[in-house]
């Protein structure tokens, strides 16, 4: 039978035979078409969700070596910062290098009661009760090498009297205040 030789009817009906068949055949092979067809659609949406969380992940990671570099630079600073706010009182070193201060700007240092720390914040003042005697101006030295220390040390509360025994003209008493980082943030 050769196809070119039936009417244009002919033709059409085989055409449509063929066509009705097929998708017959295909009805019967893939009975969930329509679910394969949406499960699909679904694992496409899926699937450039996780193409866009790779993308974010790789601008992550290509920005990684300056996190790094950020970091190094605040564990630095963190570094400096302890040092001007260190974790324990470390009341010894502060002993000694009081009395060396003291010392150097001729004071007799009478008196190094450290008091308990009390919690502020994030930090905890750390008071220091001192007496020294010496005279008036060397008095205003020590305090200018304490505002110089590495360390805050805030000077409050002095009291100058006059000294009536011992080396120096003038007694003074005062409060060294200086601070502790709380590490553990300030939680009691």
């Amino acid at each position: 039978m050769d196809f070119k030789k039936l009417p244009f009817w002919g033709q059409f009906g085989a055409i449509a035979g063929m066509a009705f068949a097929l998708v017959a055949v295909a009805w019967w092979a893939y009975p969930n078409f329509g679910e394969m067809a949406k499960k699909n659609e679904a694992d496409e949406s899926r699937l450039e969700g996780l193409q866009t969380e790779i993308r974010k992940g790789q601008a992550i990671e290509a920005k990684l070596p300056e996190f790094e570099r950020e970091i190094e630079n605040l564990q630095a600073k963190l570094s400096d910062l302890l040092a001007i706010l260190p974790t324990e009182p470390e009341t010894g070193e502060l002993l000694k290098w009081v009395k060396n201060l003291a010392d150097q700007s001729n004071l007799d240092l009478k008196q190094f009661n450290p008091g308990a720390l009390r919690p502020v914040e994030f930090y905890k003042e750390f008071p220091i009760t001192m007496e020294v005697n010496g005279d008036y101006h060397d008095l205003g030295v020590f305090f200018d090498r304490i505002s110089k220390y590495s360390r805050i040390i805030n000077v409050s509360g002095v009291n100058v009297g006059a000294n009536r025994s011992g080396r120096g003209s003038i007694t003074s008493m005062f409060t060294a205040t200086t601070f502790v980082y709380d590490d553990s943030g300030g939680a009691q």
